[in-house]
């Protein structure tokens, strides 16, 4: 029987997107699950507080145990956790603050002893480490237990079926992979809005910033997926399809050592009104807000901005990618590919109205999932769990697209501290992508008064 083994099972992430996802599988594979944490002081309590989460009764109520326990003392929790996990393959996934990273995998590590290495599987959220060395640090660890192909990098942002649709998208239609280059883009937005605030993540947020929380990962895979040349697709057979990803990866990983970053006097930065009472940091500049455009030196790209942003505590949850195309008509033609809160695709067109006047209007081509096969793409950690188990990396970020996503990451960073950008604080819900796009700035009557 293979047992699952969290790390951080009363966390924000576990408790909202893993569990759900958990629950769903368990009606149709077979595994166990140990859950770690700190917050519930035995087992009993945390059932009661899973079934309240879950919708309806589920098989995993059964095959769920947990155990509290700290990861200041990893041998000690290993003790408590060892005789739980029987003879089977173990699957050791890590939803935790980053910087608890290495007292988890020693305690693996204590888990590990005596057992095949082949048995031995990891996930981990992301960011991977605090920048590329210490990144680089956190791999060599986790490869003195695991096989390197046993490591998943998640990326929840590569389980959403729009986000692989945009790469079917690219490689079987032939003239959208054609219209994608500086020939006909005017220019690309690049956005992720949330209208929560950070939450129970202060501690996380404080630690981390929108930069490295969302641009160092989710907007940088946008970024290279749409941008990156993609090749026919593979035909069904799964070691082609390996390979396909494989070499698509390395390229995305190739194409962001051709970035050029922006200027300081390009870039905003902010921080939402509320936000230092949150964390309890009254002095704070943590920024939960940037707006920047990025450049491509390379001959399909060159002149056309990448305008990338992110922010909380906006108007609307929408996450996104826009791309203007050159026009003869306003508003432009655009290619919209928004991947939440509704997974869709639009292609917006011109067409002569109903009337005798030759007089032209903007109007919508339109795909979603459940227009066109009346059904639901699954949830993202739905397909990530099950890939997962089932061994598949073929949506999970390898290394080297990490380091160099690391390395973009730092660069940015040291550009912003040595001459620092303009920062604001900006009114709650009242922020939309809209706005932001057209303006390219918050304008000022978003200040808080």
């Amino acid at each position: 029987m293979r047992t699952l083994v969290f790390f951080g099972a009363t966390g924000n992430l576990f408790t909202r997107k893993i569990l759900p996802a958990l629950a769903t599988l368990s009606a149709e594979q077979e595994f166990t699950v140990v859950a770690l944490g700190r917050r519930f002081k035995d087992h009993a309590s945390y059932r009661a507080f899973v079934t309240q989460l879950l919708p309806r009764p589920s098989p995993l109520l059964e095959r769920l145990t947990y155990v509290q326990g700290d990861l200041e003392n990893p041998g000690e929790l290993a003790l408590k956790i060892s005789p739980l996990l029987g003879n089977g393959p173990l699957y050791f996934y890590l939803a935790t603050l980053p910087s608890l990273y290495r007292d988890a995998l020693h305690c693996i590590e204590a888990l590990a002893q005596g057992r095949n290495p082949k048995d031995l599987f990891v996930a981990l959220e992301k960011p991977f480490g605090r920048d590329e060395r210490d990144f680089l640090a956190l791999e060599e660890s986790l490869k003195s237990v695991f096989p390197e192909e046993h490591i998943f990098y998640v990326d929840h942002y590569l389980g959403k079926g729009t986000v692989q649709n945009l790469v079917v998208l690219k490689a079987e239609n032939l003239f959208i992979e054609r219209l994608l280059s500086r020939e006909f883009v005017q220019e690309v937005h690049i956005g992720v809005f949330e209208e929560e605030g950070v939450g129970e993540r202060g501690a996380f947020y404080e630690e981390t910033g929108a930069i490295k929380d969302i641009f160092q990962n989710h907007l940088l895979q946008l970024f290279t997926l749409l941008a990156v040349d993609i090749p026919p697709l593979c035909a069904e057979d799964q070691k082609e399809c390996t390979r396909f990803f494989l070499q698509l990866s390395r390229e995305r990983a190739r194409l962001l050592s051709q970035v050029r970053l922006p200027e300081s006097h390009e870039v905003q930065l902010g921080q939402y009104a509320g936000y230092r009472e949150e964390v309890r940091n009254p002095s704070s500049l943590r920024e939960t807000f940037f707006f920047f455009p990025l450049f491509l030196d390379t001959e399909r790209w060159r002149g056309v901005p990448f305008y990338v942003a992110s922010g909380k505590k906006t108007a609307q949850k929408r996450s996104f990618i826009e791309v203007l195309f050159h026009s003869v008509v306003t508003p432009p033609n655009r290619l919209l590919i928004e991947i939440q809160p509704e997974e869709r695709i639009d292609l917006v067109v011109s067409v002569r109205k109903p009337q005798r006047e030759l007089e032209s209007t903007p109007v919508t081509l339109n795909f979603t999932y459940s227009g066109a096969f009346k059904a639901s793409t699954p949830e993202a950690y739905e397909k990530i769990l099950y890939d997962f188990l089932h061994h598949d990396r073929t949506l999970f970020p390898d290394s080297s697209f990490i380091q160099e996503a690391w390395r973009l990451t730092d660069r940015l960073l040291a550009n912003l501290k040595t001459h620092p950008p303009a920062f604001c604080r900006y009114r709650e819900g009242v922020l939309t992508p809209e706005i932001l796009f057209r303006e390219k700035r918050i304008p000022d009557e978003m200040y808080p008064g």
